[in-house]
């Protein structure tokens, strides 16, 4: 069976569940259209196999996805696990399994509570069900943990709880009830802020201090990264000439399609996963998914890049990144994408009579781990002169530019051309950013 029909049947399987009668609104709740002349009465999987059917291998992908954060039903999401890239949660699995793992070696994880009463203040443990034939979850613990002990730290996260699995809600509450002053005292609190925040910050989360309980601080977990989401779909990139002609192939799930076969442009639309996009990932892309390496492949695929670019500088800029992470001989570090759609206007300035709705195309476009997006531009004097005289106006708008951009969540970087008068100085200053920019980003 493919993985695409395998990915299906967990899907129907999980979406059958649902009474008859309330099918039909969970379909439509997901945009999804079942065959009108089916009955649910008479076959739920039938019903629900005719509104998946025609979904391709990535739509499904995204179903399953939305499926598992909105339900959090841990069994669908274990099912589901080997078709979807590791980034289904935001708070991955593996850095939960780190967290879990450092808990497990802890001798009292519930603090100044019993076990039970902990995890109650975080979840509804009687609504879980047990693993070891009783009512509830809340049962398991009590037998296994409040009255005997005989059921580990790991048992209980893994197993009873499924904590890999589940909701990146339920996750982080699971996290602030244990380090709540009335589970822990200062002291504790710190070492286990401290050890966990070294586990979340490489997904963009920490514990911090947000109040104070009678003098006692309380923390929590927030999302402190201040990348873009929602996470890129399409990277419009590398064209050369023209605008490219595009148009939204479906609008329900933002696919967009490059229709005119005049204009030279690429579109990278895998679905991306929290390590963003390394030189490797987009070589094994042009290569139509072999990642077997082969430098012919990749001297095509520079070449094709440097074709879109509009002046020595961004090429010398390019040139230099490239063979810098190939002298570090490391091709898992980020791709310098160039020529990058940010905003797209489908019609000109000339359409608009010459007014330009905003900046659209990036020099080059950088995405880092955890969804960080940096900006490199590369300014020659067009972006600030206008016949060799300084035009305040173009730098405002620059700047202005600028700002937009740092709104959105993406970090920016401005060369000047007159950097690049000298080739050697050029080179060195470029590796000597990059082998600082590296250590900032925690990239090496």
């Amino acid at each position: 069976m493919s993985d695409m029909d395998s990915l299906r049947q967990i899907i129907v399987d999980e979406l059958k569940e649902t009474k008859a009668y309330n099918l039909e609104g969970v379909l439509e709740k997901y945009e999804l259209i079942p065959n009108r002349e089916l009955d649910p009465m008479h076959s739920k999987r039938v019903y629900v196999d005719s509104a998946l059917c025609r979904l391709s291998l990535d739509k499904l992908k995204l179903l399953a996805n939305r499926i598992i954060k909105e339900e959090s039903n841990p069994e669908f999401a274990k099912k589901c696990e080997p078709f979807l890239d590791d980034d289904f949660f935001e708070i991955s699995t593996i850095t939960r399994r780190k967290i879990v793992n450092w808990l497990c070696d802890q001798s009292n994880v519930e603090g100044k509570l019993r076990i039970d009463e902990m995890l109650s203040s975080a979840w509804d443990l009687e609504s879980l069900p047990s693993r070891y034939n009783r009512s509830n979850a809340l049962e398991d613990i009590m037998q296994h943990m409040v009255r005997n002990d005989d059921l580990s730290y790991k048992e209980l996260f893994e197993d009873v709880l499924q904590v890999m699995y589940v909701s990146d809600a339920k996750f982080i509450s699971l996290i602030n009830a244990m380090l709540h002053p009335r589970v822990r005292n200062t002291d504790d609190q710190l070492d286990y802020v401290k050890n966990i925040n070294a586990f979340l910050i490489a997904d963009g989360y920490s514990c911090i201090n947000t109040k104070h309980i009678s003098g006692e601080p309380v923390y929590a977990i927030i999302h402190t990264e201040q990348g873009v989401s929602p996470k890129a779909k399409n990277i419009v990139f590398a064209s050369i000439g023209k605008k490219p002609d595009i148009v939204i192939d479906d609008s329900l799930s933002n696919d967009i399609k490059v229709i005119d076969p005049d204009n030279k442009c690429l579109v990278y639309n895998i679905p991306l996963s929290s390590n963003g996009i390394s030189w490797d990932d987009l070589v094994t892309w042009w290569n139509k998914g072999s990642s077997e390496y082969n430098l012919d492949v990749e001297k095509a695929l520079f070449e094709r890049l440097k074709l879109s670019l509009d002046s020595p500088p961004e090429i010398m800029f390019l040139r230099t990144y490239n063979n810098y992470i190939h002298k570090l001989g490391d091709n898992k570090l980020p791709a310098l994408i160039p020529q990058v759609y940010c905003h797209y206007d489908p019609k000109t300035a000339n359409m608009r009579n010459g007014q330009i709705y905003v900046h659209q195309r990036m020099d080059f476009l950088m995405l880092l781990p955890s969804h960080k997006r940096i900006v490199f531009e590369i300014d020659g004097a067009q972006h600030y002169s206008v016949d060799g005289k300084a035009s305040p106006e173009l730098y405002s708008k620059m700047v202005n530019d600028d700002r937009k951009l740092k709104l959105y969540g993406y970090d920016v970087y401005r060369f000047g051309g007159y950097e690049f008068k000298e080739e050697l100085k050029c080179r060195e200053t470029i590796e000597d950013f990059f082998s600082k920019f590296f250590k900032f980003y925690n990239i090496m």
